[in-house]
């Protein structure tokens, strides 16, 4: 059933000591240093709330006597969310600005010892000062770009002069496990083997190869701006990260993230300051892309994270899941939005339009959902793989492996009736894209939306015209 509900933090009862025996001041922050918690935070902690919350009496779950215990929470979820003081309940209920006010039966704590623990959730939340080292040497500069469809001012991003790239021929061309076209230049990137392919959509030559010793490639996004190519993955059961590269020069942005399992699902908000991951722990996460610290961990589904899209104004992201559950949330405070609740297996993508109006979401239920952004209902289904001339195995229906919006409203979506279709705005199909030597798993539609791309579990990526539906060239995931 579908649920608009409006979304609120949970509160848990932070029972602030009083009246205990007199404690010596906690240490004052130099405004110039790193407040970190085992020199400034700790001391506030054990003045105003040691008496109870510590390891024997943890009330609502929660102890203050360790850094790990106070990012760890409480009964009713985080009470800190590094980078943001205003969204982490530590801060907000000692400041009396949210239920129930700590200390529950007096005043708010002093204003400095306020300040310390806003300073230092602000600043990421570091253990120690090598932490608050670490952290302020990766901040990067964000470079604020225009959000929407509109292209931006001056020549489109392009390679120029990246390093060259070394890597061995791997035995076989690796599956297509992500695929992702700039949405303003001639560029189409795809996964291989340790590395990234960005091919011009042009020519179909080789452009450049980013290496991505992570593993393997699951997400693969050009920012909206097409200045910045995320890829996204890791070793499964192992690791995962977010990698972020500068298109024009090939180097090496940031790194987000550290998981303890592979990243199944990312993007970057268009304006660059945010970027949300979700993989096998069910979680999604939101990290400021300027320190990697995690601003918001959303823990509504309950199975792994499949797809993740950032709208086209940055406002909301939507997020689905194995399951079959699907979600939008408000990209800022991580709250929920829309429960998007239609489909009966797992979600395999999810694409907005370019004008932010309709959210795709495809499944291996076989269908493609077409919802309204106003109001989170569906305003259209369509039996993707199951369309004119499908043939379904064994009676059952298609699932849906991949699908994205062209910039002109009509959409391509490939599955495992080993097709690729492609369909008007209206729902009705336009063109059948078949030849596959087995399933093809991702799509991509070039920038001006001449050409849609396919990639399968072959290695290949097949290029064929919108227009007239005539196959153009092959690229592959191992070039010579």
């Amino acid at each position: 059933m579908r649920t608009l509900p409006l979304f609120a933090l949970p509160l848990f009862a932070l029972g602030l000591a009083r009246g205990q025996a007199p404690k010596a001041d906690a240490p004052k922050a130099d405004p110039k240093a790193a407040v970190t918690y085992k020199d400034h935070v700790l001391p506030v902690l054990r003045k105003h709330c040691q008496n109870c919350h510590n390891p024997d009496k943890a009330t609502s779950d929660f102890d203050v006597t360790t850094y790990a215990a106070v990012l760890a929470g409480g009964s009713s979820g985080e009470a800190v969310k590094p980078g943001n003081a205003g969204q982490s309940l530590l801060y907000r209920v000692t400041a009396h600005e949210a239920e129930p006010k700590m200390p529950p039966k007096g005043p708010k704590i002093p204003e400095a010892d306020l300040a310390v623990l806003k300073k230092w959730i602000d600043a990421g939340a570091p253990e120690t000062a090598a932490g608050a080292a670490k952290a302020a040497a990766r901040k990067i500069e964000i470079d604020p770009v225009a959000v929407g469809s509109l292209k931006p001012a001056g020549p489109p991003p392009m390679p120029a002069d990246w390093a060259a790239v070394s890597l061995a021929k791997t035995a076989r061309p690796h599956p297509v496990t992500a695929l992702a076209a700039s949405p303003w230049a001639p560029l189409l990137a795809v996964a291989g083997h340790e590395r990234v392919l960005v091919y011009n959509t042009d020519t179909l030559k080789l452009a450049g190869t980013l290496p991505f010793p992570e593993r393997v490639a699951y997400v693969l996004k050009f920012s909206r701006n097409g200045k910045w190519l995320l890829a996204a993955g890791g070793r499964g059961a192992a690791s995962g990260k977010v990698v972020i590269w500068d298109v024009t020069t090939g180097k090496r942005v940031t790194e987000i993230g550290d998981e303890s399992d592979v990243v199944l699902a990312a993007d970057i908000s268009p304006d660059h300051k945010l970027v949300a991951l979700g993989g096998p722990g069910k979680l999604v996460k939101i990290y400021d892309t300027a320190t990697g610290a995690l601003r918001h961990k959303i823990k509504k589904h309950t199975d792994w994270v499949t797809a993740l899209e950032f709208s086209p104004d940055g406002e909301t992201l939507a997020s689905g899941d194995r399951n079959g559950g699907a979600y939008v949330w408000e990209a800022a405070t991580g709250g929920i939005v829309f429960t998007l609740g239609d489909h009966k297996d797992a979600i395999t993508g999810l694409s907005w339009r370019a004008d932010g109006q309709m959210l795709a979401s495809a499944s291996e239920d076989g269908r493609v959902i077409l919802w309204y952004a106003e109001d989170g209902f569906p305003t259209r289904t369509i039996a993707a793989q199951a369309g004119p001339g499908a043939a379904a195995p064994r009676g059952k229906v298609p699932g849906v492996t991949a699908v994205g919006y062209a910039r002109d409203g009509s959409l391509v979506t490939c599955g495992r009736d080993n097709t690729a279709r492609v369909w008007k705005a209206d729902g009705s199909q336009a063109a059948k894209l078949e030849g596959f030597a087995d399933l093809p798993s991702k799509v991509a539609v070039a920038h001006d939306g001449g050409r849609v791309f396919v990639g399968d579990f072959t290695g290949t990526v097949r290029a064929w015209g919108l227009k007239d539906g005539k196959p153009a060239g092959e690229l592959t995931t191992n070039p010579d």
